[in-house]
């Protein structure tokens, strides 16, 4: 990815959460040469939005980072996945089926879209 660099603990967070709401099939189709900005993006997003969110709220982006977001965001986001990725990596993490529903449906086609 040219705008990021992601280091291979990086996208092996990003596939251990893809995994946790979309199974192994899907998250292979996330690694270096598929992973934008936006696939960031909405990884942090999902993470943020689920049922899980109270474990992870303080890393919602301040306001500063909105006022000038294609940067900042972006950084909010790898920070996410780096903060939420090593215990989706230990398979620690369980995302319940209600929760896999409804928020992971919501995201999914947004996250396949954003790839490369």
């Amino acid at each position: 990815m040219s705008d990021i660099n992601l280091t291979q603990d990086d996208i092996a967070a990003v596939q251990a959460i893809i995994a946790a709401f979309y199974g192994e099939r899907v998250a292979n189709r996330y690694h270096a040469g598929s992973i934008t900005s936006e696939t960031l993006k909405l990884v942090a997003q999902l993470i943020s939005e689920t049922e899980e969110c109270s474990k992870w709220i303080d890393s919602v982006p301040n306001p500063k980072d909105l006022l000038v977001p294609t940067n900042s965001i972006r950084k909010w986001a790898v920070r996410v996945i780096r903060a939420a990725g090593e215990p989706f990596m230990r398979g620690s993490i369980k995302i319940s089926r209600s929760c896999r529903l409804t928020r992971g449906l919501q995201f999914r086609s947004f996250l396949e879209t954003s790839l490369r």
